[in-house]
């Protein structure tokens, strides 16, 4: 674990809501919210009683190194508590364009950005560590976009409205990983990988072993399914989704490219790790269009 800051809470994956009204309907029941600096409802903290660790031992693992809990409790109520706090506290060092991106994604929930907190000197792990949280805060509430938008009768093309809030939410998503890896490319190889490899963890740890991500993979493949049955020549929905996608891969690519070259990636299995996310984001590419002939991986 790279901080000993109190958890993020988050629901586990399988019960985030269906609909975003869900997260608009909590935020107007508590338009304040609850992120740093503002008052919880009376009793929250006791309400969301002890931690329930998700049941893959890899997604455990990888919920304990960035000090994320899950919790049953009012899955609305508790994403959007994430997504406030998370949002204040990468803010305090953020560029003006990343806040912009990331307000526009809490106000696709229904919610107002708060004032940043924290501090602008945080050392780079504790950045990595900030940055992946408010990360797996935005998966999941693209999820949640996704779901909306596939919420509808076998053959009816996804929602277009809720398709583009799913790409406006990868598109903060986008801002908060370039915000995550604003350090040298030093301090990384010696403060932060370090922290990810054995002893500190288990070998092959990775952002695969993210419950958020499979379940951000999944939705994406729920939608390209809905979506192909639907209008196999292809809309502006898709085409703004699938961009945002690939905005999502390129900064991912350049991070790495900035951070590890053609080193190994800590999942291991390729000596290269350039190769390695060329390989997962044709992949994942492919989900929204499976229909479509395969492309090269970038190199």
């Amino acid at each position: 674990m790279i901080t000993r800051t109190s958890p993020v809470w988050l629901p586990p994956p399988e019960l985030l809501p269906d609909a975003r009204s869900a997260l608009r309907d909590e935020a107007e029941r508590s338009p304040s919210g609850d992120g740093p600096g503002i008052p919880s409802r009376p009793g929250t903290a006791s309400r969301l009683g002890g931690a329930e660790p998700l049941p893959n031992p890899r997604e455990a693992v990888y919920d304990a190194h960035f000090n994320v809990a899950r919790t049953s409790h009012e899955p609305a109520r508790t994403l959007l508590r994430a997504l406030l706090r998370t949002t204040a506290e990468v803010s305090v060092w953020a560029s003006a364009e990343t806040r912009a991106a990331l307000h526009t994604a809490l106000a696709v929930c229904g919610q107002s950005a708060p004032a940043p907190a924290g501090t602008s000197r945080a050392t780079p792990p504790a950045r990595w560590s900030t940055g992946h949280r408010l990360f797996f805060a935005l998966t999941a509430a693209t999820v949640v976009a996704l779901r909306d938008a596939t919420a509808r009768p076998v053959g009816r093309h996804p929602g277009p409205a809720a398709t583009r809030d799913a790409a406006l939410l990868l598109r903060a998503s986008t801002a908060a990983m370039e915000a995550t890896a604003s350090f040298a490319p030093h301090a990384y190889r010696t403060k932060v990988r370090p922290l990810m490899e054995p002893p500190e963890e288990r070998e092959g740890f990775s952002g695969l072993w993210s419950a958020d991500h499979r379940a951000l993979v999944r939705q994406l493949g729920v939608w390209g399914r809905a979506h192909a049955g639907a209008c196999p020549g292809g809309c502006l929905a898709e085409r703004a989704l699938r961009a945002a996608l690939a905005d999502v891969h390129a900064a991912h690519h350049g991070i790495c490219a900035r951070f590890v070259g053609r080193g190994p990636s800590l999942l291991g299995g390729d000596a290269d790790a350039l190769h390695t996310l060329s390989r997962l984001a044709s992949s994942r590419s492919r989900l929204l269009r499976p229909d479509a002939p395969p492309s090269p991986p970038r190199r």
